[in-house]
């Protein structure tokens, strides 16, 4: 629904430097460099380019055009932006002649023909393609971006390129040996986008003044036959005419985009004088009529791209021709139409049913009535026939506005628009008569007030009442097609003056139009953008004088208003509240464009008219969210009818009854800030007009109760906000607020089925519910008036009792916050009666449902979010009563054993709402900060260890931790995480780190992203908490995650950071210390397969990889050997195992423990694991070279290895490792 408001700003910016880069890269396309040059002096064309470099040219010329350009660099995701070609117009008379000139060039060289289709030419790859090709595929695109007919105008039209331009096409478009395009030695038939270029080219070349017989090479004449045996041809036909037909009767049949080319060059070769005179006119138009009518028995069935095209090349004769010329057909071809559209026959039901066809045929008869109506005295048309060709022709336009397919809606309409300015004036009135006549079927008028319904807009205009239009029962289609010939016949000015008031009317309700598919998905967007067309053709056609003279009393639209305006003012108050309040951007912008040309044209008419287009601005609206919350609050601002119209606006389908709930949260906070805008009316009046239809509108219009409920909440709160201005002081006012609180007591408005039915959404009213609950109670509360009946408050209780029930992430937050402010109103009594409630419901759902069902979110919200409401007569622990019940219960909840959404849902509560630190929190978040739990869903323990983050967090925030020695352990559970392998958790660990600042524990450096979280200054700057004593086991213990099991990058940065700090370490924290730790690290996970691990990798490569091992003085050797011995005991994990091969691998350099590391590894050469005695085997090769260790095939069994001589061996390598 929003559109990209400055992309086509960007694109005008970044258009200059793509064309450069056009310009500069096209001649090393097309020519060879300056020192390859010709016999004349000039440079050689290419024969052959790259289709790299073929792509990146087409790729500029979309770029061009492409906002795609502003976001990606992806070909793929290029498709031309048709709003801004105008921005190759001024250079395309720079570059397209040197396209034009290349090809040129080619089709003169000696040699070319053999090249293009022989595989002689040893410059062929299979990366390269024929220059011509290429040439075609630039051409072809400018032509989809630009339009062939402002492209052909550059293309050469000197008659002597005639000939040599259709030779290349005969020989390039002959057939083409399979075997050898397959081996590469042809470049295969011609492309669909070659053929549509060169029969462009030939067709524009045909425009030459002379004959084609003096064109035509001597002798082709005799010797060219005519290709088609059903075309009867004359015998001084030229040879080029018998050369071009057989092309075009192939192509005319394409399914591809050259058979639109293909009926050009048909086109202009059949009206050339000299062709008429020998009679091919008559002789083609004889062929195609009569291949329409009748399917040939003894050959294949005729395709829709067939028919489809002779149907073109009609359409093209009736087009181009004038009377005299095409005369002698129009009954005929008007006679044939008659019968396809009859359905007369196989061959005609099949053209009825392609849209592209029946679009043909519209453009056909439309030419036909054009051309009877020219006052050109001609016998070939009976004067008693024209009457019938009119009549028949506009009322199948009528019927065709109502198709199915958009594209013969937008030919019905335009032709009925030709139609009518070739009219009388009479005439043309009574064709927009007849339009008028078809939107009022079916269409309905009802009265706000009284419910009296009526079928025309004169009623209502009669009785001068409010009423809205009721769309449910017209046609959408027709009514699309309908209004836009309406903008046709505007545009056109064929509409009389006197028919503007009906024409108003007909557009003001096309643009309100709007009807809803069996989804809820809108279906009356285009009937608005016709509308928006109709309008700015209305200002733009018409003079002030004109409109000005139009009585408003005429114009429903303007009975809302109230009072005597312009039909001016009227229509640009309509525009505003489309240009700010529809969903669709195309609209949005649509009516600010009309808005502004209806003010430019019509100067001093409209209302602060320079002021309200600098506010509805094209750009401004692109935005949704800005459209409806700024732009439309900054129109009402200038003028009441803007603020009455806007207000109306948003109380209907554009705003509070829009479909989608986002929009309906925007509408209402809209109408919160329209409370604001001086010198409108009353706000009781827009409380009174926002629940008089809550009462009348049935149980299942969720929607619109939904947007009404949240439009009371926004006003609510908007005049608590503004509690000092005398607008909240109005007695009026008061006295409306308080007569909302009766909604809860209504119903009819509000019912516990809302709550729990399935079918009203109840997730809806109960987001709606509670955002009002907590704006009257805050209302309430501000005012300190206790307006609210206990009968209501016991009512609003036991909605949000319902409320609570929801698992909506969105319900769950407005539920817990409207529980907080209604405590605010609530007694003591109430509020610890409702709370224990709660907690005795969370103990029970617990105890009734099984494991996996439980559901208890919004019960663990609200005891969160009414923890400080319980802040009197605290204990010894800084809590009161029912305060410690709230964290026993939460704390409860984040035991293990319950499912981890839950465990999130009151870790989250504790953080949020409960800003005090006892000892069960503690160890509660300590708990969580260790949570790794897994399941099919992944890490699903991440969620719980970043709600505990949080919780730390928000405890630093508010000063409840002070980092004593009891709440140490959370700060040391953060330190680990701060230097854990994933990046979510490790970015938010540093986050709070960071809020401890000026505490005991201080991280000073600032790392904003994940990027800089992962750096290797990060690491190294986490590493310097190592020298405070209490974190070092913890933060190592996350650190080994991400220096042993983190990604390529995690683990270079970190073990990178863990080098340099090393180098780094001083008499408080030495080698020899970091070594030990690591070493505990090990020790204390030993059953810890996700830390031991990464552990046992960290330490190999720190004590043997780098290096220190040789620097450690009085380090305990041999207890490293006996904790690596326990970690991998009976160990299935094969990681593990290969782990401890590598750090026994470095203490066989070590005269400490070498016998026993040696001992240990040749024990392990006949461990159960394969894999872990090749490990073992490579590692003793290392270390002391033994060939017999690679001569024996350790994929063997033990027993098998065992009967091999193996204590000997044993023996031999424990030797060698003696003597060292």
């Amino acid at each position: 629904m929003d559109a990209s408001d400055d992309s086509d700003v960007k694109l005008q910016r970044a258009s200059a430097d793509l064309l450069a880069d056009f310009q500069r890269c096209l001649p090393k396309f097309l020519w060879h460099e300056p020192k390859s040059i010709g016999s004349s002096g000039r440079s050689l064309v290419r024969r052959r380019v790259g289709c790299k470099d073929v792509d990146s040219l087409v790729r500029l010329i979309k770029l061009l055009m492409s906002e795609a350009y502003l976001t990606s660099f992806s070909p793929r995701k290029l498709e031309p932006f048709q709003e801004w070609p105008q921005l190759l117009d001024p250079h395309l008379a720079s570059f397209i002649p040197q396209i034009v000139n290349a090809f040129l060039e080619i089709l003169q060289l000696p040699r070319y023909k053999p090249s293009r289709g022989s595989g002689s030419d040893a410059t062929r790859r299979p990366s390269t393609v024929p220059m011509p090709r290429a040439i075609c595929q630039l051409l072809y695109t400018l032509c989809k971006i630009r339009g062939e007919k402002v492209i052909s105008q550059f293309l050469s039209n000197e008659p002597k390129y005639l000939e040599p331009l259709l030779s290349a096409f005969e020989v390039w478009d002959a057939p083409h040996d399979a075997q050898q395009v397959a081996t590469g030695e042809q470049d295969g038939p011609m492309t669909w986008y070659e053929r549509y270029i060169v029969l462009l080219w030939l067709s524009h070349l045909l425009l030459a003044p002379f004959d084609l017989a003096s064109i035509s090479s001597i002798g082709l004449s005799e010797d060219t036959e005519g290709g088609n045996p059903e075309v009867e041809l004359h015998p001084n036909l030229p040879g080029i005419a018998r050369r071009l037909l057989p092309i075009c009767y192939k192509h005319i049949v394409s399914a591809s985009k050259e058979r639109e080319s293909t009926r050009t060059l048909l086109v202009r070769l059949s009206l050339r004088p000299d062709m008429r005179q020998l009679g091919l006119l008559q002789s083609l138009m004889h062929w195609a009529s009569s291949s329409l009518e009748c399917q040939s028995t003894d050959g294949p069935s005729m395709s829709i791209y067939q028919h489809v095209g002779l149907l073109s090349f009609i359409a093209g004769l009736l087009a181009s021709a004038d009377m005299n010329t095409i005369g002698p057909f129009l009954f005929p071809i008007f006679k044939l139409s008659q019968r396809i559209l009859a359905g007369s026959n196989s061959i005609h039901e099949n053209i009825n049913s392609s849209a592209l066809a029946r679009k043909i045929l519209i453009k056909i008869r439309r030419s036909i009535t054009v051309l009877v109506l020219q006052p050109v005295q001609s016998k070939n048309v009976p004067e008693e026939q024209i009457s019938h060709i009119l009549e028949d022709v506009i009322d199948h336009l009528l019927t065709a506005l109502a198709d199915k397919d958009t594209p013969v809606r937008y030919a019905a309409s335009k032709a009925l628009s030709v139609i009518a300015s070739a009219l009388e004036s009479e005439m043309a009135a009574e064709v927009v008569e007849a339009v008028l006549m078809s939107m009022k079927q079916d269409l309905s008028w009802e009265d706000e007030a009284g419910g009296v319904s009526a079928d025309n807009v004169d009623v209502i205009l009669v009785k001068r009442v409010s009423s809205k239009p009721r769309f449910a029962a017209v046609n959408p289609l027709r009514w699309h097609g309908l209004t836009l010939t309406l903008a046709h016949l505007l545009f056109r000015r064929s509409a009389a003056p006197e028919q503007l008031p009906e024409l108003l009317n007909a557009l003001i309700l096309a643009l309100e139009f709007e009807q809803r598919s069996s989804t809820s998905s809108s279906i009356g967007t285009n009937v608005r953008d016709s509308a928006c067309f109709g309008i700015w053709s209305l200002a733009r056609r018409y003079t002030t004088a004109e409109l000005s003279e139009v009585d408003s009393s005429r114009v429903y639209a303007a009975n809302s208003i109230g009072k005597s305006v312009s039909v001016l003012q009227v229509l640009a108050t309509e525009l505003v509240v489309a240009g700010t309040l529809d969903p669709s951007g195309n609209i949005r912008r649509g009516s600010s464009a009309a808005l502004q040309e209806l003010i430019g044209r019509h100067p001093d008419t409209i209302i602060k008219g320079i002021s309200l287009v600098q506010a509805v601005d094209y750009h401004a609206v692109a935005l949704r969210s800005r459209a409806i919350t700024e732009v439309a609050i900054n129109a009402s601002k200038l003028g009441s009818h803007y603020w009455e119209a806007m207000l109306d606006g948003l109380l209907g389908w554009r705003g509070v009854g829009s479909p989608d709930a986002e929009s309906r949260r925007l509408a209402s906070k809209s109408i919160g800030l329209l409370s604001f805008v001086p010198s409108v009316p009353r706000i009781d009046r827009m409380i009174a007009g926002i629940l008089e239809p809550l009462s009348k509108h049935p149980t299942h219009a969720v929607d619109e109760r939904h947007g009404r409920l949240l439009a009371l909440a926004e006003i609510t709160g908007c005049v608590r906000k503004a509690a000092l201005t005398a607008v909240c002081h109005d007695s009026n006012t008061v006295l409306a607020i308080r007569s909302i609180w009766e909604v809860f007591s209504d119903v009819s408005l509000i019912s516990a089925k809302d709550f729990v039915s399935t079918s009203q959404r109840p997730e809806l009213m109960a987001e709606a519910a509670c955002r009002l609950i907590s704006a009257l109670a805050q209302w309430t509360y501000q005012k300190n008036c206790h307006t609210c009946s206990e009968t209501n408050l016991d009512v609003c209780i036991s909605v949000l009792s319902l409320c609570l029930n929801r698992e909506e992430k969105l319900v769950i937050r407005t539920t817990a916050s409207a529980a907080s402010d209604l405590f605010t109103i609530l007694t003591r009594r109430k509020r610890v009666e409702l709370t224990r409630s709660w907690i005795k419901s969370l103990d029970e759902d617990w105890k009734e449902r099984p494991r996996g069902a439980y559901r208890g979110f919004g019960h663990v919200a609200a005891l969160g979010a009414v923890f400080a409401h319980f802040s009197d007569e605290k204990d010894i622990d800084g809590v009161t009563a029912e305060q410690g019940l709230i964290i026993d219960s939460l704390v409860a909840r984040t035991v293990p054993k319950l499912p981890v959404e839950l465990r999130v849902a009151a870790i989250q509560s504790l953080a949020t709402g409960v800003l005090v630190i006892t000892a069960s929190m503690v160890i509660s978040i300590c708990t969580s900060l260790e949570d790794y739990t897994v399941d099919q869903r992944g890490d699903i323990g991440s969620w719980i260890r970043l709600a505990a983050i949080d919780a730390v967090t928000a405890s630093s925030k508010h000063g409840a931790a002070d980092w004593s020695s009891g709440q140490n352990e959370m700060f040391a559970g953060v330190c680990r995480l701060a230097a854990e392998k994933l990046d979510k958790v490790r970015i938010r660990a540093w986050a709070c780190l960071q809020e401890a600042q000026g505490r005991e524990h201080v991280a000073t450096a600032g790392f904003d992203s994940v990027g800089q979280v992962s750096s290797h200054r990060y690491f190294l700057e986490l590493l310097q908490l190592l020298r405070q004593e209490s974190v070092r086991i913890p933060l190592l213990q996350g650190y080994v995650t991400s220096a042993g099991a983190g990604s390529e990058a995690i683990l270079i940065a970190s073990r990178g950071a863990l080098v340099d700090f090393a180098e780094q370490c001083d008499e408080i924290y030495n080698l020899c210390d970091l070594s030990t730790d690591l070493v505990e690290v090990v020790k204390r996970n030993s059953n810890n397969d996700r830390v031991a691990v990464p552990a046992m990798e960290v330490l190999s490569f720190f004590l043997f990889d780098t290096g220190y091992a040789a620097r450690l003085g009085g380090f305990k050797w041999r207890t490293l050997f006996t904790t690596v011995q326990k970690a991998h005991f009976k160990s299935g994990n094969v990681q593990k195992l290969e782990a401890a091969v590598k750090i026994y691998a470095g203490l066989l350099v070590v005269e400490e423990v070498r016998k026993n590391a040696a001992e240990k590894l040749l024990s392990m050469l006949l461990h159960r694991y394969s894999q872990v005695r090749n490990a073992v085997a490579d590692a003793l090769w290392v270390a002391c070279g033994e060939n017999r260790l690679k001569a024996i095939d350790w994929g063997l069994s033990p027993g098998e290895l065992k009967q091999n001589r193996w204590e000997e061996f044993r023996q031999q390598i424990l030797h060698v490792f003696e003597e060292r």
